[in-house]
């Protein structure tokens, strides 16, 4: 059996920390009372987190990658999950029509990238050799178009509206806890968006260390999360009184 330390530990955690956050936004949207679309869709990127990561530690206690497994990594991991990410705070910052139209635009998009990843030839020589995931793309390159598709637009739309949300609190001096967690979301987004460029450049060969920056990545942004719902209801509806007026009625 492969050494297992520290090598299977990493995405590990990031299974077990993913599946937790998730839990805990689809429970609050489910049973809390009042429907949240941004917890619903957060809540389902972080368990896209999960799934990805538990592809990881499968292809590690067995030794090498599968065809499925490479693929499901892929669909979860490279493509959907920050998209997903992206949707939630559209919810979250913009009125609930425009909102809707991103959801129903990223289940179509998802029902394509799923089409293509498992129908797209797979290398098996290339499932032997870590990250064996890469096999997806060693014949095709349309997966990796479809990665950089969402996770360009995914980050755009997290950091680019946690920054907005949280300098709108700031100039208004108001929901200091709000603005806060808005910008740990999109410091978290940003951790684990650079933390392939970061393995790069820090010329690690071991491409399970860059589960080192998603699971930093994720438990900052889900602090955040929590940081950013420390409000009394006084304080939330005047939060939701600012996001209203740069997105319309919802």
């Amino acid at each position: 059996m492969p050494n297992l330390v520290p090598i299977t530990l990493l995405p590990f955690s990031v299974t077990i920390v993913g599946a937790i956050f998730s839990a805990v936004l689809l429970n609050r949207y489910f049973f809390s009372g009042k429907r949240r679309p941004h917890e619903l869709t957060w809540g389902f990127a972080f368990l896209l987190f999960a799934v990805a990561s538990a592809c990881q530690v499968y292809a590690d206690v067995l030794g090498h990658w599968t065809d499925a497994s490479a693929r499901i990594f892929y669909l979860t991991g490279g493509i959907l999950n920050v998209g997903f990410l992206g949707v939630g705070t559209v919810y979250l910052l913009f009125s609930r029509r425009l909102a809707n139209a991103s959801l129903a635009i990223m289940v179509v998009f998802s029902v394509i990238s799923a089409f293509v990843v498992f129908n797209v030839p797979v290398d098996a020589a290339a499932l032997q050799i870590d990250p064996g995931y890469k096999a997806v793309v060693a014949v095709s390159s349309t997966p990796r178009i479809l990665a950089a598709l969402s996770n360009a637009i995914g980050s755009i739309l997290v950091i680019g509206g946690a920054l907005w949300s949280g300098l709108v609190f700031w100039r208004k001096r108001i929901m200091k806890q709000r603005m806060i967690g808005v910008f740990l979301i999109a410091a978290g987004t940003l951790i684990v968006a650079l933390g392939g460029t970061i393995l790069g450049l820090t010329g690690l060969k071991n491409p399970e260390y860059h589960y080192v920056g998603m699971v930093v990545g994720v438990i900052v942004m889900f602090v955040g999360y929590l940081q950013s719902i420390r409000v009394t209801l006084p304080q939330a509806q005047v939060a939701e009184r600012v996001t209203a007026t740069g997105s319309g009625a919802r």
